[in-house]
């Protein structure tokens, strides 16, 4: 039995004797098969668990910049809007209805207070995909005085690009519905 076993895990008696009568190993197909599986997924783990190298200096600009954008009601379009949130389009119809409300034209940008960007946990937590960043902003009046201040929202890095998280948006936009009396959530939220 022990003479068998060492024959299926390659030792000993497992050996065959090349054309020069040198004695050589032959690896078990088992011992093959599971250094392979280990590579492949050492290989997975090492591609699944990147992150981008994020700039923070340039992501901080980014950041502030697509808040400063969205929240400039009364200049830009809808789609200059869209282009800042992530999956903006979806939010279409709800950004549609506050852009055209009295209120939007109370708004005349954002100040970014602070960014800290998130662990992959700590994004996970929020529902939100990897890198993320906190943001805690103030929405500006038309003189230039925060009329929102000290909001909590966030961002996400999407194709390249540093857009205001759906989740923050929504959250505004849902304060929103409240206040026109509608019911349940905005589209796309």
């Amino acid at each position: 039995m022990e003479g068998e076993t060492q024959m299926m895990l390659g030792r000993n008696g497992g050996g065959t004797v090349d054309e020069g009568g040198h004695r050589t190993r032959r690896r078990a197909p088992g011992a093959v098969a599971l250094t392979v599986m280990v590579a492949l997924a050492l290989t997975a783990a090492a591609c699944g668990s990147s992150t981008p190298t994020i700039n923070k200096a340039q992501a901080k600009t980014d950041i502030s910049s697509a808040y400063d954008s969205l929240f400039h009601f009364k200049t830009g379009t809808l789609a200059s809007k869209e282009a800042v949130i992530q999956n903006g389009p979806s939010l279409a119809g709800a950004m549609g209805q506050a852009l055209a409300s009295s209120e939007a034209s109370a708004s005349d940008g954002a100040t970014v207070d602070t960014v800290t960007f998130l662990s992959t946990a700590d994004c996970s937590k929020q529902s939100l995909p990897n890198p993320c960043a906190k943001v805690k902003y103030d929405i500006l009046g038309t003189g230039g005085t925060a009329i929102l201040p000290g909001n909590t929202g966030y961002a996400v890095l999407s194709n390249g690009k540093w857009l205001v998280a759906k989740t923050t948006i929504c959250t505004l936009l849902g304060l929103f519905y409240t206040a026109e009396g509608k019911q349940g959530s905005p589209p796309g939220c």
